[in-house]
């Protein structure tokens, strides 16, 4: 039977795209059978699907998995750096350490489930080695804990219990089937059973069921599936509920008293789309009563078992990273999945995510993944790009919290990116670029980065280029949201602005001799600017320009009438060249 599975909403396309990374991979390592080869096809709607196929997914699933996320590959890459690190013997002592504790943490993860006589002899040995004299024989020790760590059965194990209990249950589904703590000493077969009974099983007696009840003649062919497949739980509740009705009256019955899936609209809904379906955004059925369709407790948001097999590929079909959240101490290390999702043809969808997930991989910067992204669209796809979002999420299914990003790309912010995305990698350290281009994809203004990009470089005393460019950027991003292409007249103001920061910075330290003066300045200036007090920040300017006897530019008018710079833009342009001793820069002449 071929079904048609319809691209839609975010996670279905997510679970679309994760459906067929695992039938190319299964078919690329003849996990999937030679006649089963083109069971899935890619259609400009989304995925045509042979359900014969669907047996031989789980095997292809838990095998993508165990390959894209082994812990053997991961721990001897990371042994590998370690290494290189404790042979240079000035950083023999700083890293040793490190290096001991990770080799320990892991082999106490082996030992917990397999005797290994040979790890706890390595373990025993490597706790001895404390000179940098002991480096071959370290070397050598690694050699064979790398062999261990790649045994199949020991990287099969630590692999499971990785994507499990650090991916698949806390950002996409809890405790459900195989992720129950229950199900915790399933070997890979196990696993591959629990699948095939949660999730095929349901779904390919769902599909015959509809199949036979469109394809009847008489209530016979009805009863006898639900009398063959009676193991089945759903199938024995239909067949209470059906015993005395005719064929005409289970049409009806189906018409009125079950419902359609709200993500495949054609198909059956015997289940509901709630947390263990998909738990960044499921919600308990019993806590649903606000989603409930005509106040139908049971059932408040109806989900096809086809929908719920489609959504367990969604953490495939992401890209899975970490990402710093916040600025300086207040950032906190969390693991996010990714997706780029537009109205684009499939083949398109699945293009820019596998481009994404290898961007992602590269560790590039957001700026960089955006600028790539929008640069592979044709010219002519103005479309394509005005509805291209990307969206991210964070989500912990023991405390019930979810962080959701959606970064949408209009227009402006599209060219914008194909001209000056590299203007942004001048904006360090990292974090600080990433908080500005997500916050400029959120559709917010950056201002409040630059605010705290700046307090740093006075606290700690750091070159002020990086704030400067982000000044810069901002104001192009501005500029194009009004219709501005041309940025020579409106860089060469900004870039005004922060030479006459340096020029009254110089004039300072020349007549006061002390570099306190301007800090305590600057810190003066950044308050009146991040409060908007305009009259205070000109005040203070005023009487800088007096102190020092040097004229003030009318550029300066701008912080009052705006005409060609926001406030924003000249107070903190200002700020960063009052700031700068180590950025070079000639002075630009411009008109005010």
């Amino acid at each position: 039977m071929k079904v048609e599975l319809h691209m839609g909403e975010w996670m279905i396309n997510m679970g679309l795209v994760g459906l067929y990374r695992v039938f190319e991979y299964g078919r690329k390592h003849e996990i999937i059978s030679e006649e089963q080869k083109h069971s899935v096809t890619v259609k400009p709607w989304g995925i045509e699907l042979d359900t014969d196929v669907l047996p031989q997914l789980p095997r292809a699933y838990f095998l993508y998995l165990l390959e894209e996320y082994s812990v053997a590959r991961r721990e001897c890459e990371r042994l590998d750096a370690y290494i290189e690190q404790v042979k240079n013997e000035e950083q023999f002592k700083s890293n040793i350490n490190t290096l001991k504790k990770s080799i320990s943490d892991t082999g106490t993860k082996i030992l917990k489930y397999f005797t290994h006589e040979t790890l706890e002899s390595i373990l025993k040995q490597i706790k001895e080695i404390k000179k940098y004299e002991q480096v071959h024989q370290l070397e050598e020790h690694i050699r064979t804990l790398k062999q261990v760590y790649s045994e199949p059965k020991i990287n099969e194990k630590l692999t499971f219990n990785y994507f499990k209990h650090a991916i698949l249950k806390p950002l996409f589904f809890g405790q459900v089937s195989f992720l129950n703590v229950s199900k915790n000493n399933l070997d890979f077969e196990g696993h591959v059973e629990e699948f095939y009974n949660s999730y095929i099983f349901p779904v390919v007696n769902d599909l015959y069921l509809e199949s036979v009840i469109n394809d009847s003649h008489s209530m016979e062919e009805i009863s006898s599936l639900l009398e063959k497949q009676s193991e089945y739980q759903l199938f024995r509740q239909l067949k209470r509920a059906w015993k005395k009705k005719t064929l005409e009256e289970v049409r009806e019955y189906i018409q009125t008293e079950i419902n359609k899936c709200l993500l495949f609209n054609e198909r059956l809904a015997f289940y509901n789309f709630e947390e263990m379906v998909f738990s960044p955004i499921g919600v308990a059925k019993d806590k649903a009563f606000n989603f409930s369709w005509y106040f139908n407790g049971e059932q408040p948001r109806p989900l096809s078992s086809l929908a719920k097999l489609v959504l367990l590929f969604a953490p495939i079909g992401s890209t899975i990273y970490y990402k710093n959240e916040g600025i300086n101490e207040q950032t906190e290390r969390r693991l996010y999945a990714g997706f780029v999702q537009t109205d684009a043809t499939f083949a398109e969808v699945l293009q820019k995510n596998n481009h994404f997930r290898e961007l992602k991989k590269k560790r590039e910067p957001f700026n960089k993944i955006v600028s790539q992204l929008v640069q592979s669209v044709k010219k002519e796809s103005e479309y394509t790009v005005d509805h291209l979002f990307f969206l991210e999420f964070f989500s912990d299914y023991d405390s019930k919290k979810t962080h959701l990003h959606y970064y949408h790309l209009p227009m402006y912010l599209a060219h914008y990116f194909k001209q000056y995305a590299d203007g942004l990698d001048s904006i360090k350290p990292y974090d600080y670029r990433e908080q500005f281009v997500q916050s400029v994809l959120r559709g917010a203004d950056p201002i409040h980065v630059i605010y705290h990009y700046l307090r740093d470089c006075i606290k700690n005393e750091r070159s002020t280029n990086g704030p400067y460019i982000a000044v810069r950027e901002r104001n192009r991003i501005l500029q194009f949201k009004k219709g501005v292409r041309d940025m020579a007249t409106t860089d060469k103001r900004v870039s005004a602005l922060f030479m006459q920061g340096r020029e009254i910075r110089d004039a300072i330290i020349r007549s006061s001799g002390s570099e306190k003066k301007v800090t305590s300045i600057a810190y003066r200036l950044l308050n009146a600017a991040k409060a908007g007090n305009r009259k205070s920040f000109m005040d203070t300017l005023m009487r800088i320009y007096m102190s020092t006897d040097r004229p003030m530019s009318p550029i300066f008018l701008n912080a009052l009438h705006e005409r060609d710079l926001d406030f924003a833009t000249v107070a903190n342009a200002f700020i960063a060249g009052l700031l700068a001793n180590q950025y070079k820069e000639e002075q630009e002449e411009v008109q005010a």
